[in-house]
């Protein structure tokens, strides 16, 4: 929202009717070229207060909703706007995991005297430490949803420290499954890189969407510590 001035005054969501909106195709990326996250545009569209939602109360858990004696609308915003992004990555992980070990018997390892990839002690090694990231990522992926589920059936709104875990979950969980499937890569062989290979599109999959900028690792590992420590002010208000 602006003032009478121009400047900017509110952040927050709108809701619009495409009608009014144009789509630009602005996603030219490695990865994930079949999500259609392309930019949309909206010129001199007037938005009624009833379909606008304030960012700072909504951060505090206070939103326009006919049904706040229901749990689902009372999650934490910007925790569960974050959890979202890594259930695709959970199953692209699981994907690559799953493509490795069904052609395990029917590839050598080249250069070796190996006939098969499942009789190699190294390929044993890479695939169990891909599926063990995997299950990992899982248990987090779990444990910040059951916080958030948690929270919200009891109606309160979680804690700095809890939103912040939540946050660092997921990054956690991005960041296994591109580690896993690398190692799924290696374990493959060379031919994952192939056009024609689905490994391939997995792998970059797995690298653009572990790489959005709300789950980079190393800022959410800040964003945790200042939490715990009750450094303030902290780097973001999207926690």
């Amino acid at each position: 929202m602006k003032d009478e001035n121009g400047a900017v005054a509110n952040l927050g969501l709108s809701l619009m009717p495409m009608a009014d909106l144009t789509i630009e195709d602005t996603w030219f990326m490695a990865g994930m070229k079949g999500t259609g996250s392309n930019t949309i545009v909206a010129r001199d569209v007037f938005v009624p207060s009833h379909r606008f939602l304030p960012y700072p109360p909504a951060f505090e858990g206070h939103y326009r909703s006919e049904f706040a004696g229901e749990s689902l609308y009372r999650v934490a915003l910007v925790p569960v706007t974050v959890l979202i992004l890594i259930g695709s990555q959970l199953g692209v992980a699981q994907s690559a995991l799953e493509h490795t070990i069904a052609a395990a018997s029917k590839r050598g390892v080249t250069h070796t005297n190996y006939d098969k990839q499942r009789d190699s002690t190294g390929f044993q090694i890479l695939v169990a430490d891909a599926a063990m990231k995997i299950e990992t990522a899982k248990l987090h992926a779990f444990r910040a949803a059951d916080d958030l589920d948690r929270a919200s059936q009891g109606g309160r709104h979680p804690n700095l420290v809890e939103r912040a875990r939540v946050r660092t979950d997921t990054a956690l969980v991005a960041k296994y499954c591109r580690e896993s499937v690398e190692l799924l890569v290696s374990a493959h062989g060379t031919s994952s890189l192939a056009d024609a290979n689905r490994m391939q599109r997995l792998w970059r999959d797995a690298h653009v969407a572990s790489h959005h900028a709300i789950t980079e690792w190393q800022v959410n590992l800040e964003i945790y510590g200042k939490a715990l420590l009750g450094v303030e002010p902290n780097i973001t208000p999207l926690i």
